[in-house]
């Protein structure tokens, strides 16, 4: 198969998670999306932001669509979102003879649900080529598939700067005591811990209240967690702060705005991510990570799964053996008292290593090879994807976080803007 003129692929690019749906995926496609698409119609997006219980239904007006695309346009390589939408990229293989590049996140290949199992996988390993997101996400792949000698690419997911805020620490204290409904007071002279994200057992937050916070408390009483996000554990961890006299040093905040989680970023000392082993269920990626870290925040992460892809240990985070309660501990005191980096360090290199303008850049280099070779060859390895160029720009039209804003469905990426990787010390700095 020739590829387009002037060596730029024609990608047709099918999500069924995309803003104004809200989620990491979500986040990702739009971002991945932003970052391929050239102005030059080389990219055509075929998304569904709407909620995920229709996806039987959802699945027959993807593939509709995705037809008459092919038809009329005839792309040179369809990029599939995630591994759920395998079957439907089998049936367009089949059916119109282009190759197929599918972007493993992990849960899709580590569910344990037979009927899903039986459904879906069969088709994941008859897709032309896979990205994982993470080394994690590669070896969950490579162990639940039977791929052949078909590889297996990491493309790391990136990073835009759109979290990061200048304003003084008591401004953004003001939003967080504002919409969590907190006294000011308390939160200015409390030393705060972040965690965001949903609520499951594998995030470990009920596992850190019962063995971390008890002890980190006796040295500083004045230590307060603040957790963001919803889900199935919040009974649970409830319980867990209840049981252990931590209602004074421990409050769930719930669903917050986006003024509100990028004020947490900002103002957070240690950001959280104590992960915990849970089977077939594995953290694809450590997004939350780097959204917290490129604020300068001092990240600790369990070294699980697709989270020692996102924190690089003593450069823009510490990891933790997941469970080691005694190391968390020891390392989140240490923090406190005093940073192993300056803020402005790791929001640098977080900036510098977690590129989307570079994970799209390999992107379109698979989509090249499969193209002119039906397999895996990238001009480039990408076994280290972290690349130099820092993230573009998101205009404010649809938040990926919410799904709020202006224009729906206008997406921009401007790497030009001088307010890009703007380095200039974080409020924790100053």
């Amino acid at each position: 198969m020739k590829s387009s003129q002037h060596g730029r692929e024609k990608i047709l690019f099918i999500t069924r998670k995309f803003p104004p749906s809200v989620g990491g995926m979500e986040t990702a496609a739009y971002e991945l999306y932003n970052a391929l698409h050239d102005g030059n119609g080389q990219v055509e997006l075929i998304a569904w932001g709407g909620s995920n219980k229709w996806l039987p239904v959802v699945y027959f007006w993807l593939f509709g669509r995705a037809m008459v695309s092919v038809l009329a346009r005839r792309p040179d390589v369809i990029l599939l979102q995630d591994g759920v939408m395998a079957p439907l990229g089998w049936a367009l293989k089949v059916l119109s003879g282009l190759p197929t590049l599918v972007v493993i996140h992990g849960l899709e290949v580590t569910h344990k649900n037979t009927v899903y199992r039986s459904l879906v996988l069969p088709f994941i390993k008859r897709q032309t080529a896979f990205a994982a997101v993470s080394e994690g996400t590669k070896c969950a792949a490579i162990a639940a598939i039977d791929l052949g000698s078909k590889q297996v690419e990491v493309i790391r997911n990136g990073l835009s700067d759109v979290f990061y805020s200048s304003k003084p620490r008591c401004e953004q204290l003001l939003i967080v005591a504002e919409e969590a409904d907190l006294p000011f007071p308390r939160l200015e002279h409390s030393r705060l811990l972040v965690t965001t994200g949903r609520l499951v057992k594998r995030k470990g937050v009920s596992w850190f209240v019962e063995n971390v916070m008890p002890k980190i408390i006796i040295d500083d009483p004045g230590i307060l967690y603040l957790v963001a996000g919803t889900g199935p554990q919040r009974t649970e961890i409830e319980l867990a702060i209840k049981q252990n006299n931590l209602t004074n040093n421990v409050k769930l905040l719930g669903r917050v705005s986006d003024e509100c989680l990028k004020a947490l970023y900002n103002v957070a000392e240690v950001f959280v991510m104590p992960n915990v082993h849970v089977p077939n269920d594995i953290e694809g990626f450590g997004l939350v990570a780097i959204e917290a870290a490129s604020c300068g925040a001092a990240v600790v992460a369990s070294d699980l799964d697709g989270i020692s892809d996102a924190v690089v240990n003593g450069m823009n985070g510490y990891l933790v053996p997941a469970g080691d309660a005694s190391a968390y501990t020891s390392i989140i005191t240490r923090e406190l008292a005093k940073r192993s980096q300056p803020p402005s360090t790791v929001r640098r290199y977080t900036l510098e290593h977690y590129s989307w303008t570079e994970s799209a850049r390999t992107y379109r280099s698979l989509a090249r090879s499969i193209t002119l070779n039906g397999a895996i060859r990238p001009e480039s390895s990408t076994g280290d994807i972290h690349g130099t160029d820092r993230p573009g720009r998101r205009d404010g039209h649809i938040h990926p976080l919410t799904g709020v804003g202006g224009e729906q469905g206008k997406v921009i990426y401007r790497a030009d803007s001088p307010q890009d990787g703007n380095l200039s010390p974080s409020p924790a700095d100053k």
